[in-house]
């Protein structure tokens, strides 16, 4: 692959307003491949970016509406709510691309992030999962919940982040094997904001970087919700 992958405006950024008012503003960056053999990969990202558009005009600016009608009868301040996709390209080399989508929510009470990775192989326009990057018959799962267990405990000890009091059941069940992409380093794996941890810890990512000698082992920081 020649061509560094593009990352463009999707939507310009749109406002939706209740009469004269504007209430909501949404905009979406995403990836484009600008290549003969892009066409899955980019019909991917534009099928996104319509459900976004389409999330922001038919559920959430109803509810912005209704916000906007009880700060009226209230006299209470007209909320200013902002929506936007943002894309992140974390690792491109060969046929591999790796990147993470932001979808952000602020203006409410809370600011709500969900981040959605993607990897893929650009020779063959496919997604790649995450058993693509372990040898077969690797328990997968299992190795990676049982380190992401004993890195957690060890942040509690030292008091570097907080997590929600029921993590330990959480944990698994929040488990998600699409909630990765590649870096330079390693794999990084990442829970969604709410699942684990409070929100104010932003979205907590693990890190699995590469060894060859010894073999891959995990570590983890968070990664706050820019």
């Amino acid at each position: 692959m020649t061509k560094p992958l593009q990352i463009k405006p999707y939507l310009e950024e749109r406002t939706f307003s209740d009469g004269d008012v504007p209430l909501l503003r949404a905009s979406a960056q995403l990836p484009l491949w600008e290549d003969e053999h892009g066409g899955r990969f980019n019909r991917y990202y534009r099928a996104y970016g319509r459900a976004f558009e389409r999330y922001c005009e038919t559920t959430l600016f109803p509810m912005v509406q209704d916000a906007y009608r009880q700060a009226i009868s209230n006299a209470g301040e007209i909320p200013d709510y902002r929506a936007t996709l943002q894309t992140t390209v974390t690792y491109q080399e060969g046929s591999l691309v790796s990147l993470y989508t932001d979808s952000v929510e602020s203006g409410g009470r809370q600011r709500l992030v969900l981040r959605r990775g993607d990897t893929w192989d650009m020779a063959s326009g496919t997604p790649l999962r995450l058993i693509d990057f372990f040898p077969s018959h690797t328990s997968v799962r299992k190795r990676i919940l049982s380190t992401i267990r004993a890195q957690i405990e060890h942040e509690e000890q030292l008091g570097l982040y907080r997590y929600l009091p029921d993590w330990r059941s959480r944990m698994p069940r929040s488990f998600n094997p699409q909630n990765f992409y590649v870096s330079d380093e390693g794999l990084t794996f990442f829970y969604q904001t709410f699942s684990i941890a409070p929100p104010h810890e932003g979205i907590p990512v693990f890190f699995l970087p590469y060894d060859e000698e010894k073999g891959p082992r995990l570590l983890s920081k968070s990664d706050p919700a820019a």
